[in-house]
């Protein structure tokens, strides 16, 4: 299936390890693609065996998925006009670590244009008692093939 996976950057995190490694997976045994679009344009800290875009590339994206991995990234995705079904798969609840305005979060959680999956049950009640919304899934390690399967 088409996908892009838009992050922040491509310096080491928890979920960009997981998602290069996924991607990496799937790309070295079948012809899907996948890309990613990084607001920040850093040198991936791994090998990558696909195309990095500039985030402003996600509107020609068409007919596929793109999936967010933060609250910020899923504002982007949200922003653009593409086709593609949008997918906020939230790895982290970063909104507890940080100041945030509770307009923006519950704007984008709430948006019914984006679907939610989360990596733990243990977002949920924080989620829930953010903005009232379930979410599909539980998706404990990024599996692009798993995130498939939801759509």
């Amino acid at each position: 299936m088409k996908t892009t996976i838009c992050v922040e950057n491509l310096s080491y995190s928890p979920f960009n390890y997981e998602a290069i490694s996924d991607v990496n997976r799937i790309t070295e045994k079948s012809i899907e693609e996948i890309c990613f679009a990084s607001l920040d344009h850093t040198h991936p800290f791994m090998q990558l065996n696909t195309a990095i875009f500039s985030s402003n590339a996600i509107d020609s994206s068409r007919d596929g998925v793109i999936i967010a991995s933060t609250i910020n990234t899923a504002n982007v995705i949200l922003s653009c006009a593409s086709s593609s079904v949008k997918l906020l798969y939230l790895y982290d609840l970063e909104w507890m670590f940080q100041p945030v305005s509770y307009d923006y979060m519950y704007n984008i959680l709430t948006n019914k244009n984006l679907r939610l999956v989360l990596r733990s049950e243990d977002h949920i009640d924080p989620v829930f008692n953010l903005c009232k919304r379930e979410p599909e899934a539980i998706v404990p390690e990024f599996n692009l093939e798993e995130i498939w399967n939801l759509l």
